[in-house]
């Protein structure tokens, strides 16, 4: 176990921006906090919850997949190695579940793979719940990471304690910045594991929920009820760390096309109309629908776990009160 000074945080990153691009939770305009190239915002020493995932570092919003001319195609691979710091267990998690959806069914999407393998992951455990809808003990998740990551900080007042979780871990832990912990570090972080589990209240019960639609008990009516409070913003699609929907499009460019692929909404009604102008998912109540399936019911069946991890994004973010954390409380009173 290893030791790293809070006071040295912004060395130690500055450090490793000049080997590989350093990404981190910063303040905009000391409002928004957002996980963002270091120096493109401020590094305040709040490690909180981002607005937006680190999803985005990964599975860009927006990104040129290949190009093409009358006579050539070649395919476009934007990858660096990269540094994440300040990761948080939930998004940790979201980002092992986009893994899998990356590389199913024998598939592997080059564009996200190029990029995973060049990441490295700087968690920080939460010793208390970053906000008031975070609920990531109720989806199944911990406050804290068991594997995955390759170094995973904890927060013991003005320093942090570090462990390695990977070899290239041991190998970031041997930086100059961090320093050799003691005896007392051992105990101290089981009291900060114990006292994390303990502070995690927000519990809205997923597992009931999940139930609930396993059953199939929400009929038509129930989510056209919801759907009825919807505004159609994607507000909840764009926040979200595990939603993968996306589109592809041609775009002319100096001597041919680029392709590119950008975020999409399972939520707004283009995503499912076909050319014939059918719909199979003609109102908002299937699509809210088919949303929430998604996440509590059919991925469970094909990756053995939730769609959700409990970050509460959406719940952050929505207009109308419609995040996970509503929605299951109104699954949970059928």
């Amino acid at each position: 176990m290893k030791r790293l000074k809070k006071d040295n945080v912004v060395s130690f990153l500055k450090e490793m921006n000049k080997k590989e691009k350093v990404f981190c939770p910063q303040s905009v305009d000391g409002r928004d906090l957002m996980f963002m190239p270091l120096e493109e915002g401020v590094y305040t020493g709040n490690i909180g919850k981002t607005t937006i995932s680190a999803k985005t570092v990964l599975f860009p919003q927006t990104e040129e997949i290949l190009s093409f001319t009358e006579k050539s195609i070649s395919k476009t691979i934007d990858a660096s190695k990269t540094l994440l710091f300040g990761i948080r267990p939930c998004e940790m998690k979201a980002i092992q579940f986009v893994d899998q959806f990356m590389t199913r069914d024998n598939f592997i999407d080059p564009h996200y793979q190029s990029r995973r393998e060049k990441v490295t992951t700087i968690a920080i455990a939460c010793h208390e719940p970053p906000s008031d809808t975070c609920f990531c003990v109720d989806a199944g998740g911990m406050p804290y990471l068991e594997n995955g990551y390759d170094v995973q900080l904890f927060d013991a007042g003005d320093y942090y304690m570090a462990l390695s979780g990977s070899e290239h871990g041991e190998e970031i832990l041997a930086n100059k910045y961090f320093e050799k912990g003691d005896e007392e570090d051992k105990e101290r972080l089981e009291e900060i594991k114990n006292k994390a589990l303990h502070s995690q209240k927000n519990s809205p019960g997923m597992q009931k929920a999940i139930e609930i639609l396993r059953e199939n008990k929400p009929d038509e009516a129930f989510w056209e009820g919801l759907a009825d409070r919807c505004i159609n913003c994607g507000g909840c699609v764009y926040v979200c760390p595990t939603c993968t929907c996306f589109n592809v499009y041609d775009l002319p460019s100096q001597g041919g096309h680029i392709r590119c692929r950008s975020w999409d909404a399972c939520v707004h009604a283009g995503f499912t109309r076909e050319t014939s102008g059918h719909n199979p998912r003609p109102t908002q109540g299937s699509r809210l629908a088919r949303r929430h399936e998604h996440k509590l019911k059919f991925d469970i069946v094909n990756f053995k776990e939730s769609g959700c991890v409990g970050c509460g994004r959406c719940s952050d973010t929505c207009p109308v009160g419609l995040g996970a954390i509503e929605i299951i409380q109104e699954l949970n009173a059928l």
